[in-house]
């Protein structure tokens, strides 16, 4: 591979396919999948419930190992890498949304979106998550615990919590899954305002077609294996 072209991805798999073995057999999830995205692209996985989506979005985000092929995210190849050397690769460079919000109860919007940069030792964490919780239209529910937000007002402290750590990479596993198509539109648009504002890549899991045409790229999956791509 030209080495000027290698510069530009920030995601590679080559060859990458995960089993997993029951008591009566090994079922194949991901398939022989390789595929490359570049820095400030967007992608969206699609397909049929089953087809290995999270799955994939996992493998590359290195969540998960898979049982053959290789990963690298910008320049480190998580696949050669231990737990410990990956997840200090996903805290450089990886952000996340996730279908159920994952906030802790316990804690604030503003203390969610902080959590993570303090644990970093960002010693600006609370005054970037409330320029990120103003951006999402979240400025007067700093105070509000999750309970106490609406599932569109709970995703929108998920994105701004992703974004505010500025990663060179968020993956998103089905963002609006949960939420009315109304405020799913609404979410979604927030997702793309700030990735492009960031210059982010956004690789992203969804059923929802009118969500994969807004991205760079498509990437269908069924099976475990790629059908198609358009982009």
């Amino acid at each position: 591979m030209d080495q000027a072209r290698l510069t530009e991805l920030i995601i590679r798999a080559d060859a990458v396919t995960k089993r997993v073995s029951t008591p009566d057999h090994t079922l194949t999830i991901v398939r022989d999948v390789s595929l490359q995205v570049q820095a400030g692209q967007s992608l969206a996985i699609i397909g049929p419930s089953g087809a290995g989506k999270s799955t994939l979005l996992g493998l590359l985000a290195g969540l998960d190992t898979p049982s053959e092929g290789d990963i690298w995210l910008g320049k480190h190849q998580i696949t050669a890498m231990n737990e410990e050397g990956r997840a200090a690769v996903r805290a450089e460079l990886v952000g996340f949304v996730f279908q159920t919000f994952q906030l802790l109860t316990s804690l604030t919007a503003l203390e969610n979106v902080c959590l993570p940069m303090e644990l970093a030792g960002d010693n600006q964490a609370r005054q970037r998550a409330t320029e990120y919780l103003s951006k999402v239209g979240l400025a007067e529910r700093l105070g509000h615990y999750p309970k106490q937000l609406s599932g569109g007002e709970q995703q929108r402290v998920a994105i701004a919590r992703a974004f505010a750590c500025r990663p060179k990479v968020l993956f998103a596993d089905e963002p609006t899954g949960n939420l009315d198509q109304g405020t799913g539109q609404k979410v979604s648009d927030l997702l793309f305002e700030l990735n492009h504002a960031s210059d982010t890549t956004l690789v992203l899991v969804t059923h929802e077609q009118r969500l994969a045409e807004r991205c760079d790229d498509i990437i269908v999956i069924n099976d475990g294996q790629v059908e198609s791509r358009n982009g």
